[in-house]
């Protein structure tokens, strides 16, 4: 090297390479028209916006908001793309275990900061991944039921969740649906998004009267901010809540878990013994609810007298199916719900023929079932005399 010359800079040998393998691009590429085509390199820093709601989310811990961030930068452009592994977000995030993603995503997916929209099979039936959208406000819940149709099962199984922050979200957002139902607010009609975001910038203000952060009511709200401790983000390499990587993927709400869920006809002998279910247990409920519709049911029916909710039901029953009948689907059979059990409240309710068909058909049912039992229970009473009175005549 001469005494003049100026040595060259690694950056700029990285440049250099950067640059030629544009240029290789454009000559194997094979698409170059008459004219050539041009390329334009951005050589400065990559700004990537972020919705300030995620950094004052009152729920969120700081490293919930980083991993956000990875995914959001991992979802850069206008068409989907491939989802980062548990194994890439940790490591781009600085967080000590995978087990902490999985953790994260189960609390952004419960407060609604992302949806798991569906689980794709094949014609075999074989499992080829999910499909996720990020979002920079919690979606409202009436979206996400139509989106997501088994959110409220996730909720349900995240109440087992291994980690008890998950546990706890996962508790408030039910609970805050629960109050919606006990109030009569119908949570699956859309909601006006000015509402929502004057309702959170009340709660960031400390407006205890008015506030409500998106998926979570006030009092569920302060309830859950006086349990949950700090988790400062940088003790994430040392968190003393990580758990085995296995025993979270194996709990009930592990964010890629890919079983399918089946839904429930009729009885409620599958449903999970919590809050929701407790005194509509023994209640039948219309066989073309979907899962979480049914769940919703279950809350809603209690807004009416607890002599009439079976007559609710078998009504809803009878309209969903004469309606469906008529290739005129009620769209919203929670907020027609809704309206039968606020005139059984107030003592407006009948129940019309199409409700007794309904509950008609379901007593015959229960008959024919006992019936069946009974001849089942004799059958083999009898079968074990004959093998008791077989013994004693070999004895």
């Amino acid at each position: 090297m001469g005494r003049d010359e100026q040595p060259i800079r690694p950056e700029t040998r990285a440049l250099d390479a950067f640059i030629q393998a544009t240029v290789d691009r454009l000559l194997d590429s094979g698409t170059a028209g008459a004219q050539g085509d041009d390329s334009l390199l951005f050589l400065g820093n990559w700004h990537d916006a972020m919705p300030r709601l995620i950094f004052q989310d009152p729920v969120l811990q700081p490293v919930d908001t980083r991993i956000w961030g990875v995914i959001k930068i991992a979802a850069a452009g206008t068409g989907p793309t491939a989802f980062p592994t548990y194994k890439q977000i940790a490591k781009t995030a600085n967080v000590g275990s995978e087990a902490t993603v999985a953790r994260s995503m189960a609390i952004l997916r419960a407060i609604r900061w992302l949806t798991l929209f569906a689980r794709v099979r094949d014609g075999q039936g074989r499992f080829r991944g999910n499909v996720y959208a990020l979002h920079d406000e919690p979606l409202p819940l009436a979206d996400t039921l139509h989106l997501d149709q088994v959110y409220l099962q996730f909720l349900n199984q995240c109440l087992e969740h291994a980690h008890a922050q998950v546990r706890k979200i996962s508790e408030a957002v039910l609970g805050t649906i629960e109050d919606d139902a006990r109030a009569g607010r119908v949570v699956t009609e859309p909601a006006n998004s000015l509402d929502r975001r004057l309702a959170s910038l009340h709660t960031l203000q400390g407006d205890a009267q008015h506030s409500r952060f998106f998926s979570l009511s006030a009092d569920r709200l302060q309830k859950l901010k006086s349990e949950i401790e700090p988790h400062p983000l940088q003790n994430l390499k040392l968190d003393p809540l990580q758990k085995n990587l296995k025993s979270v993927r194996s709990s009930s709400c592990y964010i890629n878990k890919t079983t399918t869920t089946t839904p429930t006809t009729g009885s409620d002998e599958n449903q999970p013994d919590n809050a929701t279910v407790d005194s509509t247990r023994s209640l039948s409920f219309p066989d073309n609810l979907k899962p979480d519709e049914r769940l919703l049911a279950r809350m809603y029916v209690k807004n009416a007298p607890e002599p009439l909710r079976q007559d609710v039901l078998d009504e809803l029953a009878g309209r969903l199916r004469a309606a469906r009948k008529k290739g005129e689907p009620i769209a919203n059979p929670i907020g027609y719900l809704t309206q039968l059990c606020k005139a059984a409240a107030g003592g407006a309710f009948k129940l019309t023929s199409l409700g007794l068909q309904v509950q008609q058909a379901r007593k015959q049912e229960a008959h024919l079932k006992r019936m069946d039992e009974r001849a089942r229970e004799r059958a083999a009473s009898h079968l074990q005399e004959l093998l008791d009175r077989r013994r004693r005549e070999e004895t």
